[in-house]
């Protein structure tokens, strides 16, 4: 029940394209995650076994970002993104962040205050919630911002 009313609010307070006041978000959201004709142009490598109801948009979005992996191994020094599901601790994520990588947080509505803690720290300057996942990433010359945008 929780997670219906979570999803229902999300959509409500999310926003679409239009609603994003920054060009790095407006291009994502209107070449990849509402333009149901883009096609990824280069191989991304995730970890076997990784198959989550969003991995065909977040395959697109790598793509777009020329991001060539996503590990799940945190110690993976040489990994340009990770994905994380909310057991781990913010003091584990955040230098990550500040040293230049992207987070891919699995269902940051069921760790809230995790995913709160997250976004409140100086070191992430860019964080896009679409309720399945979330992406957190440090953007030299951006202003400290956090997007909601709906995605179905």
């Amino acid at each position: 029940m929780r997670y219906y009313f979570d999803y229902i609010y999300h959509f409500l307070v999310s926003n679409s394209r239009h609603g994003t006041h920054s060009p790095f978000v407006y291009a994502l959201t209107e070449k990849v995650i509402y333009n149901p004709s883009y096609k990824s142009q280069n191989f991304v490598e995730f970890p076997e076994g990784f198959n989550p109801n969003y991995f065909s948009l977040l395959k697109k979005i790598w793509s777009f970002w020329e991001v060539n992996a996503l590990s799940k191994d945190l110690q993976d020094m040489d990994a340009q993104s990770y994905w994380i599901d909310g057991k781990e601790d913010s003091e584990v994520i955040l230098p990550l962040i500040d040293a230049g990588k992207i987070i891919v947080f699995h269902e940051p509505y069921k760790q809230k205050w995790l995913w709160k803690e997250l976004i409140a720290d100086q070191r992430v300057t860019v964080s896009i919630n679409l309720f399945h996942f979330g992406i957190l990433l440090k953007r030299e010359g951006q202003r400290k911002q956090d997007f909601l945008l709906r995605y179905l």
